[in-house]
């Protein structure tokens, strides 16, 4: 996947090499940098790269690291005042970085010259146009999230220190966080663990599964990227920025990628549920007994992806005591008020078939809930992303590749829930049937694996009977999740 930035000139790239040349980095003869586009760059092999090859040797002179920063003026302020900042690793790198480059003969100045300009592919900076193709996705509230926390940085730090307000803008400010977000590597420098600005390492692209391999090599005194693999000579060298979800990969560095997938099928793109209690529940006071140790008042975000992990047994939790009656509470709890469960998240075993039919069912009408709310449905982004509709590299695409990834997720856990509740009811025979069906459908799995468990064990268990006043509480028109 490709980093969105502008292109520096080729004549900055060039200082850049010359510089990290004649300071000992030793890179030039393996690798290269393109330009593929107006806002778009990468590194190639300018060889054959063999496996175990040090592809790129960077001294640490040539590192800026969170020390550094530390050391300034507003770095040591910050520290006597100890605030409590969003991301403390990430500002002092962005201190060093906004004080630094105004000095036109930093030793940095190089690597400052090729630093993005702009960060227009960044969601923080979209346009109100822009961030309307991700209408419907719970991300356009982690990027309000997002420009609050910069702020509210912002305004610490020029409270400890009002020199800042000279240094740089709200903008800038944000600028450089985004920066820093996008490109620092978490590194261990003589046993002290830190994050540092890399020059030219933090140009490689993102792929999965890995083909590199990165660290702080101490007998060398220099950050290193080694080659995993056989890299044939004119191909692209990526990074892996790790196992991620789309909204992360959107948020932090400006892309969506449109197969996340893992070499096993496995895919951690995500939707954020929003499991609560119905506040007319006559039960709710006691179901707050759980959700309290939680840490939640009555509410609860979980993200979930197609997998059976323990977000979704969590999720499951979560539902079973919302949708509980009073019978089903009382096993719940034990008849003890903190109950032989720690939290709500930990009901990790089905109550009865009963309550998880209603567990579902909410699911179930929570997702189509969802659905709802995009204005395009899954077959509309399909269709976008498979046109020029959202041309490459553009902010539309990789705003209807990450919304299309939420999509995905809702449909399977709706196709989820109507397979387990036709199957809770069927008999004996058929259930067999259908769950060995099931297993044979590779990207039917999950649903084969929760149906074969935890609605056979449901199936096979003396139920918990319901009472009329818990059965007449759970009103399928309010979802407990939106």
């Amino acid at each position: 996947m490709l980093k969105e930035t502008t292109c520096s000139s080729a004549e900055e790239e060039v200082a850049l090499a010359t510089w990290l040349k004649a300071n000992g980095a030793v890179f030039s003869e393996t690798v290269e940098l393109r330009c593929y586009h107006y806002e778009v760059r990468g590194v190639h092999a300018a060889r054959k790269l063999n496996t175990d090859e040090v592809l790129i040797e960077v001294p640490l002179k040539c590192l800026i690291t969170v020390e550094m920063g530390k050391a300034t003026d507003v770095g040591r302020a910050v520290l006597e005042a100890e605030l409590e900042l969003d991301a403390p690793k990430h500002v002092f790198l962005m201190l060093f970085l906004l004080i630094d480059r105004r000095n036109q003969d930093s030793f940095f100045k190089p690597y400052y010259d090729v630093l993005p300009r702009t960060l227009a592919n960044m969601p923080i900076f979209w346009e109100p146009h822009e961030l309307a193709w991700l209408e419907g996705s719970y991300l356009l509230v982690q990027i309000e999230e997002r420009k609050r926390a910069i702020q509210a940085d912002f305004e610490a730090i020029i409270g400890v220190w009002p020199a800042l307000k000279e240094i740089c803008t709200l903008d800038e400010f944000a600028w450089a966080r985004m920066c820093v977000c996008s490109r620092n590597f978490g590194i261990v420098v003589n046993g002290t663990r830190t994050s540092a600005m890399v020059p030219y390492a933090d140009m490689l692209n993102h792929l999965r599964p890995r083909e590199t391999k990165w660290t702080f090599d101490n007998t060398r005194g220099a950050f290193t990227i080694t080659a995993l693999q056989t890299i044939q000579s004119g191909a692209q060298i990526f990074d892996s920025y790790g196992q991620k979800c789309n909204h992360r990969f959107l948020l932090n560095y400006g892309f969506a990628v449109e197969f996340n997938s893992e070499p096993d099928g496995f895919c951690p793109n995500e939707v954020a549920l929003l499991v609560r209690l119905a506040p007319d529940d006559p039960l709710a006071a006691r179901k707050q007994l759980l959700w309290i140790r939680d840490g939640a008042l009555g509410s609860k975000r979980v993200r979930v992806c197609a997998s059976d992990n323990e977000n979704f047994r969590a999720c499951l939790s979560l539902l079973r005591v919302a949708a509980a009656n009073e019978r089903e509470l009382d096993h719940i709890l034990g008849q003890n008020p903190y109950g032989s469960y720690r939290t709500a998240s930990d009901v990790h075993v089905p109550v009865s078939l009963r309550n998880e039919c209603a567990a579902l069912s909410l699911l179930l009408h929570t997702c189509e809930t969802m659905l709802d709310v995009y204005p395009c449905s899954l077959e509309d982004d399909m269709s976008t992303l498979s046109s020029n509709a959202a041309p490459r590299f553009s902010n539309k695409r990789h705003a209807c590749i990450h919304v299309k990834s939420e999509k995905v997720v809702l449909h399977h856990y709706i196709h989820l829930s109507k397979t387990a509740l036709d199957l809770a009811h069927q008999n004996d025979r058929d259930f067999d049937t259908a769950v060995s069906r099931l297993f044979a459908c590779p990207t039917r799995r999950h649903a084969a694996g929760y149906c074969n468990g935890v609605v056979r064990q449901v199936r096979d268990t003396p139920q918990v009977a319901p009472s009329a006043t818990a059965l007449a509480s759970i009103n399928l028109s309010e979802p407990t999740i939106v």
